[in-house]
């Protein structure tokens, strides 16, 4: 139990050393911009939409 114990905080200490070492490489990772908020549909000033029309003409 004791050998487990000292070969599992060998190998933990390992894996910081990697780690400290690729962060030293590669300088800190990049924090993702947070996504902008959608801006709402606005109607544009003087259009006029017929009501019951589409674009193209036709009924809708």
């Amino acid at each position: 139990m004791e050998q487990t114990r000292r070969t599992l905080e060998a190998v933990a200490a390992e894996l910081q050393d990697g780690v400290r070492e690729r962060a030293v490489t590669f300088g800190p990772r990049p924090r993702p911009t947070p996504a902008a908020a959608p801006q709402p549909h606005t109607e544009q000033p003087g259009t006029r939409h017929t009501p019951g029309r589409n674009p193209s003409g036709g009924v809708a």
